[in-house]
């Protein structure tokens, strides 16, 4: 959430201001790859009634990075929250759209065991990622390359799965290391885990937080696209606009028991 896409909040501001809710709901599927402070502002609309003023009824559904594109792919859900997995499956000719981007910067520490100091000690160790083809993983494969280690040579990457699973394996010691949002890697260097690298320094530009959704859907009803994106704007603002609220959102939303990990 540090590095906010303003510019976005500017583009739809005209659009806020009229919102038109329909007289009856329809349902929509959107795939969100963990619970994490990345995807709050979906959060936040779907508790204050952004979503159903649209005329949407959201279903937030849990399915990690590089299967919610399959699912996205198939049509089994609506939308779905993993920028870095659909930018690697538009790269690879999908047919998918990011229509809108929160975070202009990956939001990952690599969090390592704390007797581990630095990347290069990572070598012949287990490293943690959520999916094949996801943001972690392709994160991950950039950190180790340009710290001069081989991904599945040099240091082997092994599908955990969702965030609080790394978190966990990282914690029993089941991996050396993995890549971790907020609020999860600052809870871990309370108890002594190392951070090893940002991977903001790694890819100055990476979006995260964003929506995506297939072209097809773009093209056959942009007005459910758009009233979907105004919400997802308005959780935004008032995530922006009412912290001490939006704390105490992320804190029930997280499981924080400590308030100070969600600011």
């Amino acid at each position: 959430m540090k590095k906010t896409v303003i510019g976005i909040v500017t583009l739809f501001s005209l659009i806020l201001a009229s919102s038109p809710a329909l007289a009856q709901l329809k349902k929509i599927r959107f795939s969100v790859t963990s619970v994490a402070v990345t995807d709050l502002q979906f959060r936040i609309a779907q508790l204050k009634g952004f979503y159903r003023e649209e005329g949407l009824d959201l279903e937030t559904i849990l399915i990690r990075g590089a299967v919610g594109m399959q699912a996205l792919l198939g049509g089994s859900v609506d939308y779905a929250s993993a920028a870095g997995a659909l930018i690697a499956a538009a790269a690879r000719g999908a047919p998918v759209r990011l229509v809108l981007v929160v975070n202009s910067k990956p939001q990952f520490d690599l969090v390592a065991q704390p007797e581990i100091k630095s990347i290069q000690q990572l070598k012949g160790k287990l490293i943690g990622i959520s999916s094949r083809g996801g943001a972690v993983d392709l994160l991950t494969q950039l950190i180790l390359t340009q710290n001069r280690l081989t991904p599945n040579k040099d240091a082997t990457l092994l599908v955990i799965g969702s965030p609080e699973e790394l978190a966990l394996a990282l914690k029993t010691g089941r991996i050396a290391a993995c890549l971790l949002t907020p609020p999860r890697q600052l809870i871990l260097y309370r108890e002594g885990f190392s951070k090893l690298a940002y991977s903001g320094d790694y890819l100055t530009t990476y979006p995260t937080g964003g929506i995506g959704a297939t072209e097809e859907k773009i093209r056959t009803n942009p007005s459910e696209v758009l009233g979907f994106v105004r919400a997802s704007l308005k959780g935004l603002q008032f995530y922006t606009q009412n912290r001490a609220e939006s704390i105490a959102i992320i804190s029930s939303y997280l499981g924080l028991k400590d308030p100070s990990l969600a600011g």
